[in-house]
């Protein structure tokens, strides 16, 4: 759905892009990931035909960049910090913008409704967006990039300020999207890791990896399972027993856990559970993914190679 090869972008002698490519297959949710300057701002503004690219190709829906209008179509953009209309009520804001939209009287007031309603927005729809707090004023921003139902959302930091329920609602609307191609651009991981099934990561302008999460894992070879012992003095000997079989690649204590990390999870796992569980009892046993930002520290320090 969305394609992007070669792409550099210049700013005077400031070079942003340098050879960044971006693959985003239809009807998944896709992370931008990379620090400050990485050029994920860049690469959004270039995707939403608000900047051009020096150089490179570009297309989302098989529409060429240089189609601004019909690349404008099949897009929407929810910034960082949305710029709304505080004068306006929310449903003002959303029926204003559908109608900027170019849809039909009749459309506008179903789809002003619908998004309302799967926004839970229906009780505030009438109080005026100034009195939002910043968690609010996304969520109509969101709504704004739904109401003409494009098949594109490009979403800059989404959670950024918001706090934990907010961001648990916003989370759960986001994953609810059908149909809808997401990119999501952002530094913070934790977000990325919840919303994303693949992810490009950016470092200094440029494209170091591009691939499915669970492959990600799977090449950097690290799978675990966390067992936490009854006996917190069993941790250390713990450890030690399940570091002598062949199935484990290392155990480590962590606070009143071992993490035994494997090869192969679906045979591997549940025979260290099944070793624990004979030389102790058990609380608890579960698998333990590789983090996300352990995944973009050992891409960055070995230069995309995994």
């Amino acid at each position: 759905m969305i394609t992007a090869d070669g792409i550099f972008k210049n700013y005077g002698k400031t070079q942003a892009l340098n050879n960044v490519s971006l693959h985003v297959e239809e009807g998944t949710i896709h992370g931008l990931i990379g620090p400050n300057g990485a050029g994920k701002s860049t690469t959004i503004k270039i995707l939403s035909t608000l900047v051009r690219p020096t150089r490179g190709e570009v297309s989302i829906g098989g529409v060429p960049l240089k189609k601004g209008r019909a690349i404008r179509k099949q897009i929407c953009v929810v910034p960082e910090t949305p710029r709304l209309h505080e004068y306006l009520t929310a449903r003002e804001e959303i029926t204003s913008y559908a109608r900027l939209s170019g849809l039909g009287r009749a459309q506008v007031s179903e789809r002003v409704s619908a998004v309302v309603k799967e926004l839970d927005l229906s009780a505030v729809q009438n109080q005026k967006i100034s009195r939002f707090s910043t968690g609010m004023k996304k969520r109509v921003a969101l709504a704004l990039a739904m109401v003409a139902d494009p098949p594109v959302l490009l979403l800059d930091e989404p959670m950024s300020g918001l706090d934990p329920v907010m961001r648990r609602q916003f989370k759960d609307t986001i994953l609810g999207l059908e149909g809808k191609t997401v990119l999501v651009s952002d530094h913070d991981l934790y977000t990325v890791d919840e919303l994303c099934t693949s992810v490009t990561i950016l470092q200094e302008g440029r494209t170091l990896i591009e691939d499915n999460i669970d492959s990600l894992r799977r090449k950097v070879g690290k799978v675990s399972v966390e067992i936490r012992p009854q006996d917190p003095k069993q941790i250390h000997n713990l450890a030690a027993e399940l570091q002598q079989m062949s199935h484990v690649t290392m155990a480590e204590v962590e606070k009143d856990s071992v993490v035994a990390s494997v090869n192969d999870p679906e045979k591997d796992i549940p025979e260290v559970i099944r070793r624990a569980s004979i030389y102790t009892d058990i609380m608890e046993a579960k698998p333990s993914k590789i983090s996300l930002e352990e995944i973009f520290i050992k891409c960055a320090a070995e230069g995309g190679e995994l």
